[in-house]
């Protein structure tokens, strides 16, 4: 099997970074570039009791926090002379939105961890790893 395109979900979390990685090294052995996706969800706040300010705010201050992750994890992959992508999503739907993303680039693998962070920070949960790995198309690699 030759890889081309890999895909890691990235959220921060300990098993987040242990799978970008076993990317990076899997991508320095086959020449692949890496594509580091973080979501954001769109609908984490309260709609009843937030003002559109604060629903906008907080999804600024995502959108902020989401991009320093993209940068370290860019700088990382320079670092390791590996070709690198980054994005940052905003879905209502981590699993479809990253199941899209995956079926419509031609990924050839999704590496990610096992569970994700909760709480304000929640971006990717354990059940998002259920969910790619039940209807991914392509094989999925989940670092504990």
């Amino acid at each position: 099997m030759k890889i081309n395109h890999i895909l890691v979900p990235y959220d921060g979390s300990e098993p987040s970074r242990r799978a970008f990685q076993f990317a990076l090294d899997l991508a320095k052995k086959y020449n692949s570039p890496i594509i580091a996706v973080t979501c954001i969800l769109e609908n984490y706040y309260e709609p009843y009791t937030e003002t559109p300010e604060a629903q906008r705010a907080a999804l600024h201050s995502q959108n902020i926090a989401a991009s320093k992750l993209i940068s370290m994890l860019e700088f990382q992959a320079k670092e390791s002379n590996v070709e690198f992508k980054g994005l940052v999503l905003k879905t209502t739907s981590i699993v479809d939105a990253l199941l899209s993303y995956a079926n419509s680039n031609a990924i050839d693998i999704i590496i990610m961890g096992c569970r994700g962070l909760g709480g304000f920070k929640k971006l990717l949960l354990g059940s998002v790893a259920s969910g790619i790995s039940q209807y991914s198309k392509c094989p999925v690699l989940i670092i504990k």
